[in-house]
């Protein structure tokens, strides 16, 4: 027996494919067949939606922006969400915009909480399976519109993500006492209504 490695983004697409009961391919370049291709941009359109949620393994706290010679802030690609603490910021043109002052102008160097996009090879098995598996399922629903396979699929994403939340709170090392909500509850009974 062979030992397991990592899914690579073929055997992702292989997996779509073998869902509706297409042959597996051997490689992803080149002029391909309608379904490889579909497949292919199912599972980026799933990565690219589950990703942009913030997960522990693809956001970076904290991270210093710098200005350009114009004090704006230019946006790497790669981004798929961005906080500025400090201000209240959108992406627009692919610079942070300050809805406040209406300006892409900043005075200082600003600090970032940013989601970035990984590539799908780069990625953790957790992450993967999640993403195939609810790939697999929308893209059987488009191609074949099949009541027993959405049900089934549907039943493996609903375990992959389980397990990459799993994997995310033991990885994520989060304290409830990090997380406003919490925060709010728990010091509820130190803020007493005067009458």
């Amino acid at each position: 027996m062979t030992k397991p490695t990592s899914m690579t983004e073929i055997q992702a697409v292989n997996v779509l494919l073998t869902t509706i009961g297409e042959q597996p391919v051997n490689t992803l370049t080149g002029n391909q067949v309608t379904d490889v291709t579909i497949a292919q941009d199912v599972l980026n359109e799933v990565n690219r939606e589950v990703q942009a949620q913030g997960w522990h393994f693809n956001t970076e706290q904290q991270v210093s922006l710098v200005r350009d010679g114009s004090n704006h802030v230019n946006i790497p690609a790669d981004t798929a969400r961005i906080d500025v603490r400090e201000y209240d910021v959108v992406v627009r043109s692919g610079k942070l915009f300050n809805l406040s002052d209406r300006t892409y102008e900043f005075s200082s160097t600003l600090k970032a909480d940013i989601v970035y996009y990984q590539d799908f090879n780069d990625l953790p098995d957790a992450a993967k399976k999640y993403i195939t598996t609810r790939a697999a399922r929308i893209y059987a629903d488009r191609m074949i519109n099949s009541e027993t396979i959405n049900k089934m699929t549907t039943r493996d994403e609903q375990k992959a993500l389980i397990d990459l939340k799993e994997f995310e709170g033991d990885t994520g090392d989060y304290n409830m006492m990090d997380n406003y909500s919490v925060a709010r509850v728990m010091n509820r009974g130190n803020h007493r209504r005067v009458i």
